[in-house]
């Protein structure tokens, strides 16, 4: 018999900081016959408004294949990921037009792709195992993927070519929604803990997190863009002047990456035909959507963001992605402690992607 609800404890372990860095977390089911003594007279509450604490231990299920879930749950289970997590739906939405964009390039041969997979594939398997996610292990996925971003001999930063297999994107969505609603969920203790919310509180963003000010680099392409197309008589021909080209050209393009290097990158990724064809006021408004799809429909994308997030996770979350609380108080380390009930009238209502 398929059970239409199901019950989660999820224990966060933390370690002291300014922004509280989780370093282990515990979960457990309606079955567990072993529950933590804190856990014993806790009583189920209903999900956060955006479901926060419910997508989390939904991904931790997600991630290992619902495999620790009993056989009544599992259905439920999965009908409430694909209800609740958004990003899926938003790749799905994005990704068509990131498909268009693709063009031929110099890529890594496909034993590159199956190696970065196997790679991170097994640092999944150890990272999220029955009852406990270790984040130590983490680490390892850094570097994974720094070889593999080596290897491929090009930013993941607007890298539009890079597609994977659709069982590992999958699992790559999952992981990205799982970091992001454990940093949201540091956050909501951290806001419960603030005196004044108006001028002391941290929110989590899954667009500006990752490209902030992303109309000025828009600014600064098209500007970038103009600049290389007005140059090119001086560079782009047997006849040059060689004097132009090194006192003139190439110095600006070395001033435009150095003050802008996102800006660039996104100009030198596009293929040239997407460039050509479209009139300046065209274009301002196709790179603003370029980004966004770029961001929440590719396979780099996702990479940046979790690469971003797994910095966060393990250097502090104030390094990355609020500076203003660098060098702030250190708060002391402690256990955030959750218990929540899942039903069919939480699928009904309709979630929101932060």
């Amino acid at each position: 018999m398929n059970k239409k609800e199901f019950q989660i404890g999820i224990e966060i372990k933390t370690r002291a900081g300014a922004i509280l860095k989780p370093k282990e977390i515990n979960f457990w089911g309606s079955t567990t016959t072993q529950k933590p003594a804190h856990l014993t007279n806790m009583t189920p509450q209903t999900p956060f408004k955006y479901y926060t604490d419910a997508i989390l231990g939904l991904c931790y299920h997600k991630m290992n294949d619902f495999k620790f879930l009993p056989p009544e749950e599992k259905r439920f289970a999965a009908e409430a990921y694909r209800s609740l997590d958004t990003y899926t739906e938003l790749f799905n939405k994005s990704a068509p037009r990131i498909r268009s964009l693709r063009k031929n390039s110099k890529t890594p041969p496909p034993i590159s792709f199956e190696l970065f997979e196997k790679q991170m594939t097994e640092v999944w398997q150890k990272t999220f195992t029955d009852k406990t996610v270790q984040l130590s292990y983490l680490t390892e996925a850094l570097q994974v993927m720094a070889d593999f971003e080596q290897t491929m001999q090009d930013p993941f930063l607007y890298q539009f070519n890079l597609e994977l297999s659709e069982a590992f994107t999958e699992k790559l969505i999952c992981f990205y929604s799982f970091l992001f609603h454990l940093r949201a969920l540091v956050a909501v203790d951290h806001n419960a803990h603030t005196e004044d919310l108006s001028f002391e509180s941290i929110k989590c963003d899954s667009i500006s997190d990752y490209l902030p000010k992303s109309d000025y680099t828009v600014n600064d392409a098209l500007l970038y863009f103009q600049f290389k197309k007005l140059s090119l008589p001086f560079v782009g021909h047997k006849d040059k002047d060689t004097r132009i080209e090194k006192l003139f050209v190439e110095p600006m393009i070395r001033h435009f990456n150095q003050l802008n290097h996102n800006a660039c990158c996104l100009i030198e990724q596009l293929p040239k035909s997407f460039l050509s064809s479209l009139s300046v006021n065209e274009l301002e408004e196709a790179l603003h959507h370029v980004q966004m799809d770029w961001l929440l429909g590719s396979e780099s994308g996702l990479l940046f963001k979790i690469r971003e997030e797994l910095f966060g996770l393990t250097e502090g979350y104030e390094k990355i992605f609020w500076p203003e609380f660098e060098g702030a108080a250190p708060k002391k380390s402690l256990s955030l402690n959750l218990f929540f009930k899942l039903n069919e009238k939480d699928l009904a209502t309709e979630s929101v992607a932060a």
